[in-house]
C-alpha cells in the first residue's frame, strides 16, 4: 500500500481527508482553486512543501486533542513552532519571484496562522471561564476538558469526525440539567445531548466548535414497575432515567415478568434518552414497534432550561397502525405543577408511511418534542415505557437458505409475515435476516447438516401460550420456505436459543478486513418490494465485481507494457501481447456484461427469450471465471518470471481490496433493510465510489416506495437524501422552539457542508511503519485498528463506571490510543526527542484496566484490551517511560525472593508491623479524611481502606520445609493413593495468606491424594508480566518451566495427573508453561473444581443463609465455573456480586485512586444485595480476599478464601489445627533432586 500523492501532499494526515477538503477546512474555494493554480506552476516544489507543512501542523494540532494539549501547556513549544512557521513563509515570499498569487496564499496563511496561535490563549481562558460557571451546576470532577474524554465524544459507532467538544460534562443527577443548559447559553456553548454513543449516522458528533457535551450515562437509574389506569386497564409502566442502558432495562423488566419492547440491537451499549430521540427499534419492533410505540411520557429540558412533560394520551397498549391517531400532551413542569401548553395529534401514517414497519424521517411530527429530532431540541431526562406480559413459549428457528441467489430469502420474509398477519393465537415477535458477506465475516456455522455456505440466514423468533399451536406453527414454517432451497432447524432449548441469535449479535466483524470502517446505512423498504430489492443489491454486488476485475485487467495491461519497454531481449513481446490481447477481450465480455444486465440474453449466452444476462449469472448459466482467465492464465504465461509474478500478485491483491462490497441483513418483519459498505479510509477514490455506492441505493429505496432511514436517523451521512419538505419542517420546528440553534447545531440542516466530516485511517498510520516500528508501536497499532466502535465491551469492562465518573473502556482507551499514537508519530517527524507527555497518556489508559480479558468474549472482532495494556506497560518499561511506585516496586522484590530466612523476615516486616503500621493510620486519618484527600489525594488513597490482619506463619515455618535441592510430598498414610498431584501455592496463597495453602494441603491430604509442592518460595511471574517487566517475567517462568522439568524427571514414578493452583493469575501464567508437555498430559485446575469434579467431599447440609461469592477478575474456575463448583461442594448456588472488588494485584498499591473507585462500586453492590454490616465474602483470589477486607465504613467486609471455608466446612472448625499436628507426626516426605 502507497500514499496517494495525488490526493495527499499535506504531512501528518492520518485521515480520509484529500488535500483539498483540508484546505476547504481554513479557507474557501478561492484558495483551493488558487492553491490548485499554484500546484500545476511549481519547478521544484520546495514551497509547496514548506506551505503543506505548515498546514500539515496546524490540520493534526487542530484535530488531536493530545496534541493540542501539548502544546497548550507548553509556552515554549508554541514560540518553537510559531517561529518555524515564520521561518517557512519567509523562505516562501523570498523564493517567490514577487509572484500575485503565491504574495495573496502567504497573506492568507499568515492571518490563519495568527490565529492559530492566539487561540491557545482563547482556550485557557474559555477553559477557566467555563469551570468556575459550571462547578456551581454540578460536582467539580463532573467538568471534563482532558483529551482522552474529548477523544471518547467527539464521535460515534461511525468514526466520522469534524470537531471536538470544548468541554464534556457528566452531571450527577436529572435536577442538574436545566442550569446545565442556562449555564451553556450563558457562556455561548452549544450542548449536544449524549448517550452510549452507538449512532451510526453521526447524529451525537459535535460539528461545531464551543460545543458542550452532556453525557448521561449517570443518569442511570431504574423505577420499580407500576401498573396505570388507562380506560379502565392495568398497563404495567416501568421508569428509567435517560442514561439507563437498554439491555439493563431489558434485563431488569425481564426480571420482573415483563417485556420491554424498544430494543436496538446496540441494547448492550444505547441508552434511553438517544432511544427516544432516534425511535429506535429492534427485533422486538414486528410486534410492538418503535420507541414511539410503547412510550407512556418523558421529560425533557428545553432550549430555555425549562422542563417538559410529554405524555402519550389513552395508550392502546399496542403497537401504533396506520389507521390510528395518536395523541400526545405537552406540559411545563413548574414548582411542582404541571402547566399545559400544548397538544399534538398524529395520524398514524403521519409516524410511518403507510405500508413500511419504521420510518424516522418525518422529523418534526408537527411539533412533538424530542422524539426522533436527534438531540436537536433539548435533552430527554427521563421516560416511562409501558410493558407486556410474555408469552408462556418461545420458539426460535434458524433457516439457512442455499443456492446461487438472495431473493429467495425475501420472498420467504413475505410468505412468513403474511401467515402469521391474521393469527390470533401464535406471534410473529422477531424475523431477523444476514446475507452470506455476513456469514463468511462472523465464520458462521451451520446449524443444519448441509456442508455448503448459506446464500442467507433468517432468524425467527415465534411465541404463543399454546405451546401445542406453537410446534404447529413451526412445522408449519419449515414447510412453508421449503420451496426456497432451505434447511430449517429449531433451536431445542433456551441455551440454543441464545447460540442462534449470538450469531446476529457479531455481524459488526463485517468491517474487520477494512480496518474497521464501513458506511452504514439503514433503509426500510415494503414487505412486497423485497425480493426486487435483494435483487438490485445482488446487480449492484456483480457490477462493482465486474468494474472491479476491469480495474485490474486495466493495472495488468499497464504494467505489461512497462514490463515490455523494460525487459528487452530477455523477454518476449509476443508473449506480453498475446496474453494483454486475451485480456481486452474479457474485459469487453465484462462491459458487455454490466451494459446489459437488464436486458434479454441472446442465445450465445445461453439464454432463451426474455431471460437478462443478470437472471443467466445469478442461477449460473453464464460462469465467470477471472481466476482462470486472467490469474491463471498470467501464472501459465509467465511461468518463471518471478519478478512480474510478484508485481503481478501485487497489482491483483491492492486492487481486490478496493473491491466495494455491500452487506445487507435487516430486521426484516419491518423490512428494516442494513445496508453496509466496508471501505478503506486512506483510500479516496474507494472512499468516493462507496459513497457514490451509498447514493444509488438511496435512489433506489426511494423509488421502490420506501425511506431512507427506519432506525439510525439522519444524523451527518443521510443528509443529502432527505427531502427537503424534511428538512424545512424540522427547519421551522427549531425556530419556535430553538431559535438560537443551542441543541446538536449543524445537524438535520440543508446547509451544513458534507465536505468537512472525516474519518481518521488506519491503514495511513500503517504506511509509517518504520517509524511505527522505531517508537515500538507497530503491534500496539496491529491490535486496535479492527475495533468497530460497537461498545459491547462497555457492560463487562470493570473500569467503565459511569457513577464513578469512570469512562476507561476499551471503545473509549482505543479511540484515545490511536490519537496518542498520532501524536507519537508527530513528535518522530518534528522533535528530536519523543514527548514524555504522549507516553504518559498511554500508561494512563493502561493504568485504567484490570486485565480481566473479559472484553475479548463479546467483541465481534475479537479485541482483548487485557493484551494490549501489557503490551502497552512493556512498552513504558522498555522507554523508560513508566512511573516509579516504590511500594510496587518493593512488592515485586519481596516476590522474587524465593529464600526460607529472607521470606521469614520480610513476613514480619510486611504483613506484620507494615500492615499493622497501615490499620493504624487508617484509624487515625478517619477524622481528616476530606483534609487529607485535598492536601495529599495519594496517600488518602492509601489509607482509604482498612488492609487485613495476616502474616501468620507459612506452612514451611510451621513444618520448617526448608531447602533449595528438595521439594516435599504430603500423603496420608491412613488411606490409598486415588491420584497424584503438583500444586503450586503461588504468592498470595503461601506469602500473602497462607491458611490458603495450608486449607488447599488439607484437603487434598485427607482425600486421599499425594500433593507435591516445589522448593522454596516461588512466584509464577504474573505480577513482572502485569507491571511491564516482561525480561523479569520471561525469566521467572524459564526458571519455574526448568524446576517443574526437574519434579517431573524425579517423581515420573507418581503420574501427575494434575497441576493445582488456587488464585486465577497463577492459572494463567502457567498456561504459559505448557505444563502438558512438562507431566505428561497434566492439566491445571484450581482445588476447587478438582474436589468438586472428583466429589471428594460430600453429604455436608447445605449453608443456613445464602453465601456471598465474589468472582475474581481472573477467575480459576474454568472447567465449571462458579456455580457448579458451589452446587457440588455445598448443594445451593451463591449470590454473586458484581464487579471488581479494586485491588487487581499490585494495581491497589500503584493506583490506589483507581482502586477505590472500583472498591466503592463493590460496595454499593454489596449494600444492595444485604443490609447487614458485617458480612462474610467468599472468592477464589487471595489478591480479592485483600480487596474484599478493604471494604469498611456501612459495611464491613470479610474476604475468606473458597478454599479456607471448604476445609472449614468438610474438616471441621479445628481443621488447620488437627491437619499440622497429623503432617507433622506422618506424612511428609522429603525428595532430593
Amino acid at each position: 500500500m502507497k500514499k496517494d500523492f495525488k490526493y495527499r501532499e499535506i504531512p501528518y494526515n492520518y485521515t480520509s481527508f484529500s488535500d483539498r477538503e483540508i484546505i476547504l477546512r481554513y479557507f474557501d474555494e478561492e484558495t483551493a482553486d488558487l492553491i490548485d493554480t499554484l500546484r500545476s506552476q511549481r519547478v521544484t516544489g520546495r514551497s509547496a512543501k514548506l506551505l503543506f507543512e505548515i498546514f500539515g501542523d496546524l490540520f493534526i494540532v487542530d484535530r488531536n486533542p493530545y496534541i493540542f494539549n501539548d502544546y497548550l501547556e507548553d509556552p515554549k513549544k508554541q514560540r518553537r513552532l510559531k517561529r518555524l512557521h515564520e521561518v517557512r513563509l519567509d523562505t516562501i515570499v523570498k523564493a517567490s519571484n514577487d509572484n500575485p498569487l503565491v504574495m495573496k496564499l502567504v497573506e492568507k496563511t499568515e492571518i490563519l496562522d495568527r490565529e492559530f496561535f492566539a487561540g491557545f490563549a482563547t482556550e485557557k481562558r474559555l477553559r477557566r471561564k467555563i469551570f468556575h460557571v459550571l462547578k456551581s451546576c454540578t460536582a467539580r470532577g463532573n467538568v471534563q476538558f482532558t483529551a482522552f474524554h474529548k477523544v471518547a465524544h467527539a464521535t460515534d459507532a461511525t468514526d466520522w469526525r469534524v470537531e471536538y467538544p470544548t468541554v464534556v460534562v457528566y452531571p450527577d443527577a436529572v435536577e442538574e440539567i436545566p442550569a446545565l443548559i442556562r449555564a451553556a447559553r450563558k457562556l455561548g456553548l452549544s450542548v449536544i445531548p449524549r448517550g452510549g454513543g452507538t449512532g451510526l449516522t453521526g447524529g451525537a458528533v459535535p460539528v461545531r466548535r464551543n460545543t458542550m457535551v452532556i453525557n448521561t450515562e449517570k443518569l442511570n437509574r431504574i423505577s420499580a414497575i407500576e401498573i396505570e389506569k388507562v380506560g379502565g386497564r392495568g398497563v404495567p409502566v416501568i421508569g428509567v432515567e435517560a442514561g439507563a442502558v437498554t439491555e439493563d432495562v431489558i434485563d431488569f423488566c425481564e426480571h420482573n415478568g415483563y417485556i420491554f419492547a424498544t430494543d436496538p440491537t446496540s441494547a448492550w451499549a444505547s441508552t434511553i434518552g438517544g432511544n427516544i430521540a432516534e425511535n429506535a427499534g429492534g427485533k422486538k419492533c414486528v410486534m410492538w414497534g418503535t420507541a414511539i410505540d410503547n412510550l407512556f411520557s418523558f421529560t425533557i429540558v428545553d432550549a430555555q432550561g425549562r422542563v417538559l412533560e410529554v405524555r402519550r394520551r389513552d395508550h392502546p397498549h399496542r403497537k401504533i397502525l396506520p389507521g390510528d391517531t395518536v395523541v400526545f400532551d405537552v406540559y411545563r413542569l413548574e414548582g411542582g405543577k404541571s402547566v399545559p401548553l400544548k397538544t399534538i395529534s398524529l395520524l398514524g401514517t403521519e409516524i410511518r408511511k403507510k405500508g413500511l414497519g419504521k420510518d424516522i424521517t418525518n422529523k418534526a411530527l408537527k411539533g412533538l418534542p424530542g422524539v426522533q429530532k436527534e438531540g436537536g431540541d433539548g435533552i430527554i431526562t427521563t421516560a416511562r415505557f409501558v410493558l407486556y406480559h410474555p408469552f408462556a413459549h418461545c420458539k426460535t428457528i434458524c433457516l439457512e437458505f442455499f443456492g446461487s441467489n438472495l431473493i429467495n430469502a425475501s420472498k420467504a420474509i413475505v410468505d412468513i409475515m403474511n401467515t402469521f398477519e391474521h393469527d390470533a393465537v401464535v406471534f410473529l415477535t422477531a424475523l431477523e435476516h444476514f446475507d452470506e458477506k455476513y456469514v463468511l465475516a462472523i465464520n458462521y456455522r451451520n446449524k443444519s447438516k448441509r456442508n455448503a455456505i448459506p446464500k442467507a440466514v433468517l432468524l425467527v423468533d415465534i411465541e404463543s401460550n399454546n405451546e401445542e399451536l406453537l410446534a404447529s406453527a413451526c412445522e408449519r414454517v419449515i414447510r412453508l420456505v421449503e420451496p426456497y432451497n432451505t434447511e430449517g432447524i429449531v433451536a431445542a432449548d433456551e441455551k440454543e436459543r441464545a447460540l442462534f441469535w449470538q450469531d446476529r449479535k457479531n455481524l459488526g466483524a463485517i468491517a474487520r478486513h477494512t480496518n474497521a470502517f464501513k458506511l452504514n446505512e439503514d433503509v426500510v423498504i415494503p414487505l412486497e418490494k423485497l425480493p426486487l430489492f435483494a435483487d438490485f443489491i445482488e446487480k449492484l454486488n456483480l457490477q462493482k465485481e465486474f468494474e472491479n476485475n476491469i480495474r485490474i485487467i486495466d493495472e495488468v495491461e499497464r504494467f505489461l507494457s512497462e514490463a515490455k519497454l523494460t525487459q528487452g531481449a530477455d523477454f518476449s513481446a509476443a508473449r506480453i501481447d498475446a496474453y494483454t490481447g486475451s485480456l481486452k477481450k474479457v474485459r469487453e465480455l465484462y462491459r458487455s456484461y454490466v451494459e446489459n444486465f437488464d436486458r434479454p440474453a441472446g442465445e450465445e449466452l445461453g439464454g432463451s427469450g426474455a431471460e437478462t444476462v443478470f437472471k443467466l449469472i445469478q442461477d449460473g448459466v453464464i460462469t465467470i471465471q477471472f481466476d482462470d482467465e486472467v490469474i491463471t492464465h498470467f501464472a501459465i504465461t509467465f511461468h518463471g518470471y518471478e519478478e512480474l509474478l510478484d508485481r503481478f500478485s501485487a497489482v491483483v491483491q491492492n486492487e481486490r481490496k478496493r473491491k466495494i462490497i455491500i452487506a445487507t441483513h435487516m430486521h426484516a418483519g419491518d423490512g428494516n433493510v442494513h445496508v453496509n459498505i466496508p471501505v478503506h479510509s486512506n483510500d479516496y477514490l474507494m472512499m468516493r465510489e462507496a459513497d457514490e455506492t451509498a447514493g444509488v441505493i438511496m435512489r433506489e429505496t426511494v423509488r421502490m416506495g420506501g425511506v431512507i432511514s427506519g432506525e439510525h436517523g439522519i444524523g451527518l451521512t443521510k443528509l443529502r437524501f432527505i427531502d427537503d419538505g424534511v428538512l424545512e419542517g424540522y427547519r421551522q420546528y427549531k425556530l419556535e422552539n430553538d431559535p438560537d440553534d443551542l441543541f446538536n447545531p449543524g445537524k438535520l440542516s440543508a446547509d451544513f457542508p458534507q465536505s468537512r466530516i472525516y474519518t481518521p485511517s488506519f491503514n495511513l498510520l500503517e504506511l509509517e511503519a518504520f517509524i511505527l516500528k522505531a517508537t515500538d508501536l507497530e503491534t500496539l497499532s496491529t491490535s486496535i485498528a479492527p475495533c468497530v466502535r460497537c461498545g459491547k465491551c462497555k457492560s463487562v469492562c470493570n473500569t467503565h463506571y459511569p457513577c464513578g465518573t469512570m469512562f476507561y473502556n476499551p471503545r473509549n482507551k482505543i479511540l484515545g490510543v490511536g490519537l496518542i499514537m498520532e501524536a507519537v508519530l508527530y513528535d518522530a517527524q518534528t522533535s528530536t526527542s519523543l514527548s514524555f507527555r504522549n507516553f504518559e497518556k498511554l500508561r494512563e489508559i493502561s493504568d485504567h484496566c484490570t486485565m480481566c480479558h473479559r472484553c475479548q468474549v463479546p467483541c465481534p472482532v475479537k479485541i482483548d484490551f487485557g493484551n494490549i495494556t501489557l503490551d502497552i506497560r512493556e512498552l513504558m518499561v522498555q522507554r523508560k517511560k513508566s512511573q516509579f511506585k516504590a511500594a510496587t516496586q518493593f512488592t515485586i522484590f519481596f516476590l522474587r525472593r524465593r529464600g526460607y530466612y529472607i521470606n521469614k523476615i520480610m513476613r514480619v516486616l510486611i504483613f506484620r508491623l507494615g500492615y499493622g503500621a497501615q490499620r493504624l493510620g487508617y484509624y487515625l486519618n478517619r477524622p481528616f479524611s476530606r483534609i487529607t484527600a485535598a492536601v495529599a489525594p495519594g496517600i488518602a488513597g492509601f489509607l482509604a481502606g482498612r488492609f487485613p490482619r495476616t502474616g501468620q506463619k507459612s506452612l514451611r515455618e510451621r513444618l520448617r520445609l526448608k531447602g533449595t535441592n528438595s521439594f516435599y510430598s504430603f500423603e496420608n498414610p491412613d488411606m490409598p493413593v486415588k491420584k497424584s498431584v503438583v500444586y503450586f501455592p503461588g504468592c498470595g496463597s503461601e506469602r500473602m495468606f497462607p491458611e490458603i495453602s495450608i486449607a488447599v494441603i488439607a484437603l487434598l491430604y485427607n482425600a486421599g491424594i499425594r500433593v507435591v509442592i516445589p522448593p522454596e518460595f516461588i512466584c509464577c511471574g504474573y505480577p513482572m508480566l502485569a507491571n511491564g517487566m516482561i525480561e523479569q517475567a520471561d525469566m521467572r517462568s524459564y526458571e519455574n518451566r526448568v524446576l517443574f522439568h526437574r519434579i517431573a524427571d524425579t517423581t515420573g514414578y507418581m503420574d501427575i495427573e494434575h497441576i493445582i493452583v488456587s488464585c486465577g493469575t497463577c492459572f494463567e501464567m502457567l498456561e504459559k508453561y505448557e505444563i502438558e508437555n512438562i507431566f505428561n498430559g497434566a492439566s491445571i485446575m484450581d482445588i476447587n473444581e478438582f474436589i468438586a469434579r472428583e466429589g471428594f467431599y460430600g453429604g455436608v447440609p447445605a449453608p443456613r443463609h445464602p453465601v456471598l461469592y465474589h468472582e475474581p477478575c481472573h477467575t480459576p474456575l474454568r472447567h465449571l465455573g462458579y456455580e457448579k463448583t458451589f452446587e457440588k461442594l455445598f448443594g445451593a448456588s451463591p449470590v454473586n456480586i458484581p464487579n471488581c472488588c479494586g485491588e487487581g494485584g499490585t494495581l491497589a498499591l500503584s493506583t490506589p485512586d483507581i482502586s477505590n473507585t472500583l472498591r466503592g462500586r463493590k460496595k454499593l453492590n454489596l449494600l444492595g444485595l444485604t443490609r447487614r454490616s458485617r458480612v462474610s465474602v467468599l472468592t477464589t483470589c487471595p489478591s480479592c480476599v485483600q480487596g474484599l477486607c478493604k471494604i469498611n465504613d456501612e459495611v464491613s467486609v470479610k474476604g475468606r478464601s473458597l478454599a479456607v471455608y471448604a476445609a472449614e466446612r468438610f474438616l471441621g472448625r479445628d481443621w488447620e489445627k488437627k491437619f499440622i499436628q497429623t503432617v507433622r507426626k506422618k506424612g511428609i516426605e522429603r525428595i532430593l533432586f
